[in-house]
């Protein structure tokens, strides 16, 4: 008996491999895409060189994973099974955090719900205070000079779903936050605003207000934005305080009747990163179109909003150009949306959109607000040329600026996340800390390069910012030199699909900061580097 199982064994999977070529070849089935971030690995060409390191096999394999026959079928019937059995997924920690009855959360709203967030942007409490209240007297400053031109500036605070819905959150048992002070900018801000007079829109406490009362979900059990039809509420909402504010007349945003459907994108965005076969039980939500009511006397401003995700649910639902004559978002002000002349915030004149605009949106949820709305603030003031206590920076403020600024890019760039993903569970890494250590990376290497400058008042000289650079530099030398290790460090470039000067640079890079947390490598300035941990194949750029 055991010949003939054998032979059928073989037999089934004999078809299946062809089949599965068959499918590649010829596409006989469609099926539906994937999701998630997926970085393009093409098929190498076969060279000696590739061949005889290793390289052409590895990037191949790479390549034949990504398309094979009955490729999404497969994969989710796996996730399935993973899933049902398990309570397991290929989705990593960095990516969703699993809370109770299979609600799905997103990772920051999580760490900030425990007031850890704050430690991805400061080194306690104390300096993360320091750096809230900064922020907040420059919006009051950039608030005041606006207003001088008529225009209104606003800070929208978006709730974030560990607040609204936290009965359903993991818990987490860190014992090295225990005792620790706590700072939360959702609401050190709200305090510090309402102290100091900055305009801003509170959805978060509406949120609260109305969480026991309204009849219809605020947010959804495995999406992390706000479901849409709370989406169009808060649209409503901003639009008749921006009425208030600017004392003009807008048209009114109609909501249309109800209809309560199974989840619609984006209400699943992270049960969607699952890739299951079936969808995870929920209830229905709420939906509804959403038109104005064509007031002819109405006035359309011009706005522009500087943002985090959340404003696309609302940017796709409402109808943007018969309630304003522009609206451009500046998606963490990196990219530009919903304009025909520019795609980033770079290449605009800055003094001359802000001056022409009627509002100015700033739009974070609770645990992006730490960002310090990703240096727009400060470059606002400097291109409007304000030159007083608000507007002058030591070089930490404006070093950290920056960071703030590359963080937004790498952020709207799908494939450098999913680069930085796979660095960040290489390293051990969250992945906020590794896209932070390459923010850091980059202005390093900008004032290094002379392409950026440090303001001349400042505590932290510029042989500071480069003191690690140049180290690392003088490591990469002293390792190249060393013909046994030059030979590991090239079968470690093979091993992790990595360049030779890659390999090379990230040795060194670990040395330095081995060195440096041991407190055998002492180097001048504020810039603490002592967060920064590799384990093995030190901060890969």
């Amino acid at each position: 008996m055991k010949a003939p199982i054998k032979t059928i064994l073989f037999a089934l999977t004999a078809i299946l491999l062809f089949a599965s070529s068959l499918q590649k070849q010829f596409a006989f089935h469609q099926f539906k895409d994937l999701k998630g971030v997926i970085v393009e690995q093409p098929m190498p060409e076969l060279t000696l060189e590739n061949y005889r390191d290793g390289l052409f096999q590895q990037q191949a394999e790479e390549h034949l994973k990504q398309h094979f026959g009955y490729r999404q079928p497969l994969i989710r019937i796996y996730n399935q099974y993973l899933w049902d059995f398990y309570r397991k997924t290929h989705v990593s920690k960095e990516q969703i955090a699993f809370g109770k009855d299979n609600w799905l959360y997103e990772p920051g709203p999580v760490s900030d719900y425990y007031q850890r967030q704050f430690r991805f942007y400061a080194a306690d409490s104390t300096e993360m205070a320091s750096m809230l209240s900064k922020e907040a007297r420059r919006l009051l400053r950039l608030q005041q000079v606006l207003e001088s031109h008529g225009v209104h500036l606003i800070v929208c605070l978006v709730p974030a779903k560990d607040l609204i819905c936290p009965e359903h959150l993991p818990e987490i048992q860190d014992t090295n936050y225990i005792g620790e002070p706590k700072i939360s900018a959702r609401f050190f801000n709200e305090e510090e605003f309402s102290r100091l007079g900055v305009n801003h829109l509170n959805l978060e406490q509406w949120f609260l207000q109305i969480k026991d009362t309204a009849d219809f979900a605020l947010f959804p059990k495995t999406g992390t934005h706000w479901t849409k039809y709370a989406a169009l509420n808060a649209a409503d909402t901003l639009i008749r305080y921006m009425e208030h504010l600017g004392g003009i007349n807008m048209k009114n945003l109609i909501i249309g009747p109800r209809e309560r459907d199974n989840a619609r994108n984006p209400d699943d965005d992270l049960e969607s990163l699952l890739n299951l076969m079936r969808p995870i039980q929920k209830p229905k939500y709420d939906y509804a179109d959403c038109m104005t009511d064509g007031d002819t006397s109405a006035t359309k401003p011009k706005m522009i909003v500087i943002g985090d995700s959340f404003w696309w649910t609302i940017a796709a639902q409402i109808p943007l150009d018969e309630l304003f004559s522009k609206a451009p978002y500046w998606y963490y002000n990196s990219t530009v949306y919903y304009d025909d002349r520019y795609h980033s915030v770079d290449e605009l004149d800055l003094a001359e959109e802000l001056l022409s605009s009627d509002f100015i949106v700033l739009f974070y949820c609770a645990a992006q607000q730490y960002r310090m709305n990703d240096g727009f603030t400060q470059k606002a003031l400097e291109a409007l040329g304000v030159e007083d206590s608000y507007a002058i920076m030591d070089s930490a403020d404006f070093i950290e600026r920056e960071i703030q600024r590359n963080i937004g890019k790498i952020l709207a760039t799908p494939s450098t996340m999913e680069s930085i993903r796979d660095k960040a569970s290489l390293n051990h890494k969250t992945v906020e800390q590794a896209v932070r250590d390459d923010a850091k990376w980059i202005v390093n290497y900008q004032i290094q390069q002379g392409l950026l400058k440090v303001p001349s008042n400042n505590n932290v000289t510029i042989d500071s910012i480069t003191f690690i650079e140049r180290e690392i530099r003088r490591i990469m030398d002293a390792l190249s030199a060393n013909p046994e290790t030059k030979e590991s460090i090239r079968e470690k470039a093979v091993k992790y699909n990595k360049s030779f000067e890659q390999a090379l640079r990230d040795d060194a890079q670990w040395v330095v900061d081995y060195n440096i947390q041991h407190g055998t490598l002492e180097w001048p300035g504020s810039i603490n580097h002592s967060n920064t941990k590799t384990e093995n194949h030190g901060i890969q750029q």
